[in-house]
């Protein structure tokens, strides 16, 4: 039994780290990383138990390496399980549904992937008996070979699944399942020792692959799929689906592969970890993601603080300056991606971009959102600082955070988000847990540097993949000081477990060992128990994963327009459960479009038992019950949550303003606010603004209303109703009428006398005396510009046009006048660039195109 376990341990540990971050389907599931999360956790869980089996056979007791960090991973687990408790107990009871299926959800991740992962690498660590002896050659050529297999994978791929739900046709391909058995068969031969630098060196052999793989992607060569795969532009992805992730995981591999350059005594070896360095290097400037470059610098520059490697490095100048200085040449050098759509700058545009970041009032998007999810995120601290928000509650709560910055900060509004994490480690875990939390993670942090700092002057100082894993750990947290890839299972469970491996090091470094020496059948009884937990989380992963299939599989039926087909798909991806936001919304969606209305109000309020942070199920839920099942008052709740929650919802600040003013004598006060907040957000809506002066017209602010109407008329000039409710508000406040309401006269025989084509003297005198009536009209300031256009007076007219585009920016045929009296006046460049704005509003227009292209411009 023992040996058996050892085996099935070796095999899981090969999957976590062979198959995990090469295997990534892309038309399974619609979260991609679902299969890649199930495998982990299930390897993972299994594995610990395979090992507490191995221990409960020991005739010496069970034991296990003292980690230096161990009482701080114990505080900040109950800081994380109190931080949960609290917020379940201390909010209300619409939200505790949500916060056992987050904090469920967060937790097992927290338990299994960084815990357990933690703990078994150490376990496995302590245990090793110190052979570094590594048949290089042979990883060489099975990474090669294996990697070259997959070349021929786009001729020799069997066919694609013929229906949504044909899961064994996405799954199956002959194939690919030979490749896939053959990279098994000589993974597990390479690792049959089963020691720590055989998982090391698999898992930088993955790294290799993934590395060469995204770095042909950023070159538009695509040697797997018959097309290209690019979903974040010019940016690598590999087969994980994210830049993000991918860096981290080279971020973790780079200092590893480094060290064992410097360690080798062997000219070939050396060369073959050059290779993987610089394969490593290459993937990682090809995601194009900063904060990893940073974090990779920084964990190679930590390889100078172990001594022994620091006098080795002194020892061999030549080969580490030629390696160190061909990866700085492909820093400076690297080109931009070939991919001919999407973002592609430089290594140096990427780091050049910095500089927008620092021009006063700019938005720029990558550090403002931060900037936006870190404010959250204190905020949420803040409101209780000893223990957060709650343990894994960080999605969940996260969108009414954002809420309150977008109502009180335009300039936010194009970048909210959904943020999954805080995207910085401190804020993240601060958040979350609070103070406490924070410190017990800081401690955990500052005793495993410290323990670390201490063994590099000793043995463990001489082994390179001991040194490359603590280096690797320093660069992937100060990476995620801007990343969040610490919190998704392929780079977390890499980090947790060099954490692991660094750590165990220490029970042969004096840290000792700590002993269980109760009977056997209390031991195998423990290892039952563990082995019965681990198959719960299988169970678990099984129904994720079976459930996120059938939810994809609906998801692609509902856009075929086959609802029946798409309801059944759904209902059975919510039979497998456990309950998850996006398939239950697409459920409700489903079920409102094949005017199920009381079921689909029923799998909206699921999701929101899901996952509560979703302004989109709060409004259609509101519209279910408003419209179809007549329930307007629970249904004003919803449309409150939703627009509290996403203030630049258009679709909920009307459904909301229409309840209101249904009902002004209750809500008129609860109106005036929205609808005020609404115009600033959406100041060309003409709608808004009507509705806005008819709610100041029922609180008799006089004033306030007519400026409405008369905005929405300036928007909109045939708008009827709003020119009613200005002719109107005369009478009712007894003052006189507006002066608008002339000019919409006038307006009316000026559009007369323009289709006529009377560009007279008389014609361009009403135009004028319209503009003066109503200056903020658009289309009073383009007539009047076009017509002294027309007539020959471009020096006149550039100020009216200039005046349209102002109050019109997305009018392109303003621009384009706009443009023809620069070019009557011989302004050239102007002209250029208002018929690239035109362009940009409209750019199907070919004549503009051909205009622009004539003096020079870009398309």
């Amino acid at each position: 039994m023992k040996n058996a376990a050892s085996a099935g341990q070796r095999w899981l540990l090969v999957t976590c780290f062979f198959v995990c971050p090469l295997l990534f389907f892309t038309n399974l599931t619609r979260n991609p990383y679902v299969t890649q999360i199930a495998l982990l956790h299930a390897g993972v869980a299994l594995a610990l138990a395979a090992w507490a089996w191995t221990q409960a056979a020991r005739a010496d007791g069970a034991r296990f390496p003292r980690l230096p960090p161990a009482l701080p991973l114990a505080l900040f687990a109950a800081a994380w399980a109190a931080s949960w408790t609290r917020a379940y107990l201390l909010h209300p009871a619409f939200f505790r549904p949500a916060i056992a299926a987050e904090g469920a959800r967060n937790g097992l991740f927290f338990a299994v992937l960084c815990v357990g992962t933690f703990l078994l690498a150490a376990a496995l660590a302590g245990d090793d008996d110190g052979s570094a002896e590594v048949p290089l050659g042979a990883w060489v050529a099975f990474a090669v070979v294996w990697g070259l297999l997959w070349t021929g994978f786009a001729a020799a791929r069997g066919r694609a699944a013929a229906a949504p739900d044909d899961f064994w046709g996405l799954l199956w391909d002959p194939y690919g399942a030979l490749v896939w058995a053959l990279g098994l068969a000589g993974a597990g031969w390479l690792t049959r020792r089963g020691r720590t630098t055989d998982y090391l060196h698999l898992a930088l052999c993955a790294g290799f692959l993934a590395s060469a793989y995204g770095i042909l992607q950023y070159f538009n060569m695509e040697l797997v799929w018959p097309y290209t795969l690019n979903p974040y532009g010019g940016r690598a992805v590999s087969t994980f689906g994210n830049p993000n992730f991918l860096s981290s995981f080279n971020v973790a591999l780079l200092p590893v592969a480094l060290a064992l350059f410097i360690g080798e005594r062997s000219a070939p070896r050396r060369l073959a970890y050059a290779g993987l360095f610089l394969t490593l290097e290459g993937a990682l400037l090809a995601t194009l993601t900063r904060s990893s470059w940073v974090g990779a610098l920084a964990a190679c520059a930590a390889l100078a603080l172990a001594p022994r490697l620091r006098a080795r490095a002194k020892a061999l100048p030549r080969p580490l300056g030629l390696l160190l200085g061909v990866g700085v040449a492909m820093a400076v050098f690297w080109p931009s991606s070939d991919i001919s759509t999407g973002y592609t700058p430089t290594v140096l545009g990427r780091l050049t971009e910095f500089e927008s970041m620092m021009r006063v009032g700019a938005a720029y998007s990558p550090f403002h959102q931060r900037v936006l999810i870190w404010s959250c995120g204190w905020l949420m601290g803040h409101e209780s600082p000893l223990l957060g928000k709650g343990g894994g509650l960080f999605e969940l709560f996260y969108p009414f955070y954002q809420g309150v910055m977008l109502h009180h900060f335009t300039f936010f509004h194009n970048m909210r988000t959904h943020a999954n994490n805080a995207h910085n480690e401190v804020l993240e875990v601060f958040s979350q847990t609070g103070l406490i939390g924070l410190g017990a993670y800081a401690a955990f942090w500052v005793s495993f540097f410290g323990a670390a700092w201490r063994w590099a002057k000793g043995r463990a100082g001489e082994d390179p993949l001991w040194c490359g894993a603590v280096a690797g750990c320093a660069g992937v947290l100060l990476d995620n000081l801007l990343n969040v890839s610490l919190h998704f299972a392929v780079p977390a469970f890499l980090f947790w477990w060099l954490a692991g491996t660094a750590m165990g090091r220490g029970a042969r470094e004096g840290a000792g060992w700590w002993t269980w020496r109760a009977s056997a059948g209390a031991r195998r009884a423990a290892a039952g128990v563990l082995l019965a937990l681990a198959g719960g989380v299988c169970w678990i992963q099984a129904r994720v994963w079976a459930r996120e299939a059938w939810y994809f599989a609906g998801f692609k039926l509902a856009r075929r327009g086959d609802l029946p087909g798409a309801v059944r798909a759904l209902e059975r991806s919510r039979e497998w459960g456990p309950r998850e936001v996006n398939a239950l919304y697409e459920l409700g969606n489903a079920y409102a479009r094949s005017g199920r209305y009381s079921d689909a109000a029923d799998a909206y309020r699921e999701a929101l038992d899901a996952n509560a942070g979703y302004d989109e199920i709060f409004f259609n839920l509101a519209t279910v019950e408003r419209a179809n099942l007549g329930r307007p008052a629970q249904a004003l709740d919803f449309y409150e949550m939703s627009w509290a929650i996403n203030p630049l919802s258009l679709g909920a600040v009307n459904a909301l303003s229409a309840v209101y003013l249904s009902l002004p004598g209750a809500y008129l006060g609860r109106a005036l606010p929205v609808l005020a907040e609404a115009v600033r957000d959406f100041p060309d809506d003409p709608s808004l603004w009507n509705n806005y002066g008819y709610a100041l017209t029922l609180a008799k602010r006089w004033e306030a209303a007519q400026a409405a109407f008369e905005q929405a008329l300036a928007i909109a000039p045939q708008m009827a109703q709003a020119r009613r409710n200005l002719a109107g508000l005369a009478a009712q406040a007894k003052r006189p009428a507006s002066p608008f309401l002339g000019a919409l006269d006038e307006l009316e025989r000026l559009d007369d006398a323009v289709r006529r084509r009377d560009f007279s003297d008389k014609t361009i005198a009403l135009a004028r005396d319209v503009a003066r009536r109503a200056p903020t009209m658009g289309k009073a300031r383009f007539l009047l510009g076009s017509l002294l256009l027309t007539r020959g007076f471009a020096a006149q007219a550039v100020p009216e046009l200039e005046a349209a585009a102002s109050l019109e920016p997305r009018r392109a045929a303003a621009r384009i006048n706009l443009g023809n009296a620069y070019l009557a006046l011989g302004k050239t460049a102007q002209a250029r660039a208002q018929f690239q704005a035109a362009l940009t509003a409209d750019p199907s227009d070919a004549a503009t195109a051909a205009r622009l292209q004539s003096l020079g411009g870009a398309r």
